[in-house]
This record gives C-alpha cells, sequence and structure tokens, in this order.
C-alpha cells in the first residue's frame, strides 16, 4: 500500500511539472522565435546553439520574472551614506475602486471614500497595492510642522497645500516584503493643488513611509505624483455613468483602470524614491540609467559604509480622484 500510495504521488508531481512546461512552452511559442533556425541534414555551429539557449532563458525570465526589465532612473549617495534610488512607482498597473459618498445631507461628516485594491510591476518586483482615500468636504487639515509650499512645477512656481481635511493611506504588498505610505506624518508630505498640465490643475500627492520583511532596512520611501497623469484610463460602472461630482447624493460606484506605461516620465508621473544602506534594495533588472559612481576604496575620501539599524515602524496615518 505504502508503494502503491508513493507511486501515486510520484505520478501527481510528475504531471504538474508537465503541465508548468507545457504553459511555459505554450508561451514561448505564441510570445518568441529563436534567433537560429536549424534543418535536419545541416551542421549546427556552437555559437548559434549557444545564442538560442541564451534568448530562450531571457525569454523565461521575462515571463517568470517580469521586473528584470524594468530599471531604476537614478541612484545617488546621500551626505548621511544612505544610497537614493529613484525608480517608476507603474511599469505594469492594473485596479478596480470602489466609490461611495457619505453623509448626503451636506452635513459636517459629508465625505468622499474610495478604497481601492490593484497589482503592479516596477523594477522592484511584483506588489498587491491597497489604497485608502478620504476627503472630508467641509473639513479643513493643518499641521504647523508641514511646509504650505514644498514642492514646485516644472516652469519654477510653487504647488500651494490644499486645506481640505484629505488622508490617503497607501502599501504596496509582496512576499518578500512591503511599503507603507501615508500623505500625513513628514514635512513635505500632503495634498497639493498641482501644475496646470493641458489645462487642467491635476491635484499632486506625496507620500512617505517605511518597509517591512526584506526592505526594513530603508530608511524612507517616498512616493508622488498627480491624479489623471501617467497613462491610467477609468472604466466606470453603469451607477457612475451619470453622476454629478458636486452632489454627494450619488450613490456608490465602481471603476476599473489600465495603465500605460509609454507615458511614464511625463508630469505627474508617480514615483517610488527609496533611501537605505548601500546593498538594502536588490534589483535585478539593468544597471540604472544615471548610476552614480562611488568612490574608491583606496581613496583617502572614502568613508567607511555605514550600519544603519532598520528604522522602526511608525503608527503613520496618512485620491476628488484618488491617487493611483
Amino acid at each position: 500500500m505504502a508503494v502503491k500510495v508513493l507511486l501515486m504521488c510520484k505520478r501527481g508531481q510528475i504531471g504538474i511539472l508537465l503541465v508548468v512546461a507545457a504553459f511555459v512552452s505554450t508561451q514561448l511559442a505564441a510570445e518568441t522565435k529563436v534567433p537560429n533556425e536549424f534543418t535536419s541534414g545541416t551542421p549546427a555551429k556552437a555559437s548559434e546553439v549557444n545564442e538560442n539557449f541564451s534568448n530562450l532563458n531571457s525569454k523565461i525570465e521575462a515571463i517568470s520574472k517580469p521586473e528584470s526589465s524594468y530599471s531604476v532612473l537614478s541612484t545617488e549617495t546621500l551626505d548621511s551614506g544612505l544610497v537614493r534610488t529613484k525608480l517608476y512607482a507603474y511599469e505594469q498597473h492594473s485596479a478596480s475602486r470602489h466609490v461611495a459618498f457619505h453623509d448626503t445631507d451636506l452635513g459636517p461628516d459629508s465625505a468622499f471614500e474610495v478604497r481601492q485594491l490593484g497589482v503592479l510591476i516596477n523594477a522592484l518586483g511584483q506588489f498587491q497595492q491597497d489604497v485608502f482615500y478620504r476627503e472630508e468636504f467641509l473639513r479643513s487639515y493643518f499641521n504647523s510642522g508641514e511646509a504650505q509650499y514644498a514642492h514646485t512645477c516644472p516652469d519654477g512656481s510653487q504647488m500651494a497645500r490644499r486645506q481640505t481635511d484629505i488622508a490617503l493611506n497607501l502599501t504596496f504588498i509582496s512576499l518578500a516584503g512591503s511599503f507603507v505610505l501615508s500623505n500625513r506624518g513628514g514635512i513635505n508630505t500632503g495634498v497639493f493643488s498641482g501644475c496646470p498640465d493641458g489645462g487642467v490643475n491635476k491635484t499632486y500627492y506625496y507620500l512617505e513611509g517605511f518597509g517591512s520583511g526584506v526592505y526594513s532596512c530603508v530608511s524612507r520611501v517616498a512616493y508622488y505624483g498627480a491624479a489623471g497623469s501617467g497613462g491610467f484610463t477609468d472604466k466606470t460602472s453603469p451607477s457612475g455613468s451619470s453622476r454629478l461630482l458636486a452632489n454627494p447624493a450619488n450613490p456608490p460606484y465602481a471603476q476599473i483602470n489600465s495603465f500605460d506605461r509609454t507615458l511614464n516620465g511625463e508630469w505627474g508621473t508617480y514615483y517610488l524614491e527609496i533611501d537605505a544602506p548601500a546593498g538594502c534594495i536588490t534589483l535585478s533588472g539593468p544597471a540604472p540609467v544615471e548610476p552614480t559612481p562611488a568612490p574608491d576604496e583606496d581613496s583617502p575620501d572614502a568613508e567607511p559604509a555605514p550600519t544603519s539599524e532598520p528604522a522602526d515602524e511608525a503608527d503613520n496615518t496618512t485620491s476628488t480622484t484618488t491617487s493611483e
């Protein structure tokens, strides 16, 4: 009986492997062709065979590890010794959101609330993203520890902080490690009246936070961009198709959105900016676009690498159209 069970288990494992192999083969057959093709009876050069294997290996990695195709935008060594890494927050992205209005009598607690769940890929890897946004229509927010003007437009003008009570919490979640961010709790965090873009003054969001898991070594992570920018396209459910934005009596509705990465780099694009000790952030993709060379170890100006303790996670409380 034990032998029979063992054989059944082995058959099951072989079956699973065959299914996986068939899936990968189907994906590769549908998406790629090898650079060199051989016909029966003709000799094959070792260099061409190796080129085919290298090509297939790259395509398999592109399927199993798509983040390897994306590079960070820059790295910079700060005066503190930490390395600041900047990348696009989204390279691939899809999400759904649910929108609801509260206190439809326009009382003091009237609010606009959004809950969003999405999946994304960037140069760090694959993440699930969870977003909570709440805007209190008739309440103002002020914190003397937050700068009134913290960010500038491309033309050099400053963006003023919005006084409406807006709370935005965002998490990037993976099995290896996660980030938690908020639009409150820092000098530069907040929601700002953005720069005119195509005649529309888009709201600008700036969040900061910390990491966990493999990102526990991160001292600071920032997320910033403008609503309606960066290649996002929304589709709204029928219940919200005829809504009036100024009317809080609207019924709840749902949205889905897609993303076009070819628009990354335009004003309002969403970025991640990470400050961490050297070696904290592991990137499997290409080298940064503008890498900052580290000082030579034998140089008299070189300093020993700092050994920072992981930052304690703070209980931070941190999208009218919500940030993606």
